[in-house]
């Protein structure tokens, strides 16, 4: 099997643009990292290649830290893709170069982790939603429109929420609002305003492709859920996307909550793959 590693971000994009083109749904966390670093050399710390077999890709790999080490498959190619993220694996080993964790389809992430060895922690267990036509939602009292500067309080407490009900853990204070007061800025940020002018649920987009665009921190307070506000947020900001051109958008769904799964559903999403995310706990100044 033959690894390929390429001098820049903008040389892997290039070199596979056929096959990113064609699963760019899948392949949008390595896409956006790449894109994000296009014309830096690459180094131990900013990593891109693919591993081949019979001239056909078989396993695409990015790293830029402090992000995970994303690992991208196409279909048909069980057996020999998990040969490559495990021989990724060995390589990384052997040659000390430095990871923060592994997110992939399970399969990939078991077969990486089993030949690295190491502490890994499951940080979350995913599915990649997609939506190509809209399933409109029953109607609810308010509206939908872009997050105001006077609005970033109430967001940056949902997003803290969002933090420990999605991932378990707690965000750095500073860090959340900041992105937020950035994504209000840039018009990324949605919010279900109910007529008495209360926020009742919010959406951002992130992770835009060519084709396609990602939905994120979808958030609704226990005291509002229930009541159809999610679902016309989301329908609300993806109405809006394919209008302005997007063939697809996209969630992360956590696929412990059936609940959610069928809040998408209904609006029009269906699974592509499954996608988890596991985090290196081995110190760094080990491998």
């Amino acid at each position: 099997m033959k690894r390929t590693l390429y001098p820049t971000p903008g040389d892997f994009l290039q070199d596979n643009r056929l096959f990113l083109e064609e699963h760019e749904a899948l392949c949008q966390l390595n896409l956006r990292n790449a894109q994000a670093n296009r014309e830096d050399p690459c180094s131990p710390s900013l990593l891109f290649g693919r591993y081949e077999a019979n001239g056909e890709p078989v396993l695409l790999f990015g790293s830029a830290l402090p992000w995970n080490l994303c690992l991208n498959a196409p279909s048909g190619t069980a057996s020999l893709s998990a040969q490559a993220a495990a021989e990724l694996a060995a390589w990384l080993r052997a040659e000390n170069i430095p990871i923060a964790g592994v997110t992939a389809r399970e399969e990939l992430c078991q077969a990486f982790m089993g030949a690295y060895g190491g502490e890994f922690t499951q940080r979350s267990a995913m599915d990649i939603m997609v939506l190509t036509e809209l399933i409109e939602p029953p109607a609810v009292s308010g509206t939908v429109r872009p997050a105001r500067g006077e609005d970033l309080d109430t967001i940056c407490q949902w997003a803290h929420a969002f933090y420990r009900e999605a991932l378990h853990e707690e965000g750095d204070p500073e860090t959340i609002r900041q992105h937020n007061q950035e994504r209000i800025q840039k018009g990324e940020i949605r919010v279900l305003e109910l007529p008495g002018g209360e926020l009742a649920s919010m959406a951002y987009t992130s992770r835009e492709t060519e084709r396609g665009i990602a939905i994120s921190g979808v958030y609704t307070p226990p005291e509002h859920r229930g009541k159809g506000y999610c679902q016309a947020t989301v329908g609300a900001l993806c109405r809006e996307l394919l209008a302005r051109g997007k063939d697809y958008c996209t969630l992360f769904v956590n696929r412990e909550n059936p609940i959610s799964n069928r809040v998408y559903r209904k609006t029009g999403f269906q699974v592509l793959e499954d996608c988890w995310e596991y985090r290196l706990e081995e110190p760094s100044s080990s491998r």
